[in-house]
């Protein structure tokens, strides 16, 4: 029996396969071997083959190149076309956002914290090794002459590097200050639109209370009441966010307020200061919660993905090794589908960098987090630290955090 090639041209849509079944036909069974692993460069890059043995009853061989290419076309082309970007692009697209700006300015702040830090104990171990630097200075500057420069150089320029490294002090000082303002500015004007949020789901919950009542009214074996609304609404973890996000909002932009001398009470500030420092505290405590469950889940996906891989190779390496006389068609035909399916493990390689990706970007997160969490905790423990400690935290929280924002501008100026 021949098989007619038109009546199963959608079968596989090969018409290597047809020619197999009437061997088949004739008690030729089909033996699948890869091909050697010696091939060339280009075989290794693209179009890489396999053989496909047809065996008769003589034990001649007839073999045939099934194609297993690792990297569809289409990826390559896509692979190729991917647009070069300069970290200028990049800079400038960063600086172009809310974040971007908040990012930079964090770190430029306690950069110049820690340069203000260094340069006030350079200035105290100048004055400490000539104390009449700090007794003569003023004099010294108001009758500034060439006759007391020629008459007490070394004197003079300890008193001029003294009071370059004060003017910095000051400045620096004002510079931090004008950051952190210019920062809470950037995060002002959320709680009108937390508060309507919450206002919302306020009304919903009212809502869908009022339609369980009439539905329990119409059907009294109704399991749906009011605890049941309100626990489905309001006890989870997007509830508990919003609250702690506008809790927190309340807390910065009454502190805003203060700075711009809007109220002033010392009780109010310090309980202030201590709620804002706590709201951030809870805020960094869900982030984090947040970040690890991602980060496991990608794990998760990442190694499922790679067992899936690895099951395609065994199966491969084991679809080789198979020599049967009388092999079914069934069989043949699912090898063959072994074979034409490697062609897919492209899309597999490309979601499991996608993935790595993503996870380097969870991973900075948690770091930025992590650095936050133990830059606020000398706030809320009133800790004593080493002088320079919250400004070393919160300027590796700010790197981090702009290396995460890089890499999220980067790839989506190449897309």
């Amino acid at each position: 029996m021949v098989l007619d090639t038109p009546l199963y041209s959608g079968f596989y849509t090969s018409q290597k396969l047809v020619d197999e079944f009437n061997m088949l036909d004739d008690n030729l069974p089909i033996a699948l071997k890869e091909k050697d692993s010696t091939n060339s460069d280009d075989d290794n890059d693209y179009g890489k083959t396999s053989s496909a043995s047809l065996i008769d009853a003589n034990g001649t061989q007839h073999t045939q190149q099934v194609e297993n290419s690792p990297l569809s076309p289409a990826v390559t082309v896509d692979q190729l076309n991917v647009a070069v970007v300069r970290n200028i692009d990049v800079l400038q697209h960063i600086f172009g956002t809310l974040s971007g700006k908040d990012r930079l300015a964090k770190i430029l702040k306690y950069v110049l914290d820690l340069l203000k830090l260094f340069v006030g104990r350079s200035r105290a171990s100048i004055t400490k090794w000539d104390p009449q630097v700090l007794q003569y200075y003023s004099k010294v500057l108001a009758q500034f002459n060439l006759r007391l420069i020629l008459k007490h150089p070394i004197t003079i320029i300890k008193i001029i590097t003294v009071a370059g490294l004060r003017n910095f002090e000051a400045k620096a000082s004002l510079v931090g200050t004008s950051l952190s303002l210019f920062r809470q500015i950037l995060r002002f004007g959320g709680t009108p639109f937390r508060v309507a949020n919450l206002c919302h789901k306020i009304g919903t919950t009212m809502h869908q209370i009022s339609r369980s009542k009439q539905v329990s009214v119409v059907s009294p074996n109704s399991s749906t009441h009011a605890l049941s609304v309100v626990n489905k609404l309001w006890f989870n973890e997007a509830t508990l966010s919003e609250l702690i996000d506008f809790y927190y909002g309340v807390m910065d932009e009454l502190m805003l307020l203060h700075k711009f001398k809007l109220w002033n009470h010392a009780g109010m500030y310090q309980w202030v200061a201590k709620h804002e420092a706590l709201s951030w505290y809870y805020d960094i405590m869900l982030g984090l919660k947040k970040n690890w469950v991602s980060l496991q889940e990608l794990n998760r996906a990442q190694l499922e993905l790679e067992i899936q891989i690895q099951v395609k190779k065994r199966a491969l390496e084991l679809s080789s090794k198979l020599h049967g006389k009388a092999a079914s068609p069934i069989k043949q035909q699912l090898l063959m589908d072994l074979h034409a399916g490697n062609n897919g493990n492209s899309q597999v390689l490309l979601r499991i960098q996608e993935i790595e990706r993503e996870r380097k970007v969870v991973m900075l997160d948690l770091m930025r987090l992590s650095f936050d969490f133990l830059a606020d905790t000398t706030d809320v423990f009133n800790l004593k630290t080493p002088p320079g400690t919250y400004a070393v935290l919160s300027l590796a929280s700010g790197l981090t955090g702009f290396t995460k924002l890089w890499g999220n501008a980067k790839k989506e100026l190449q897309t």
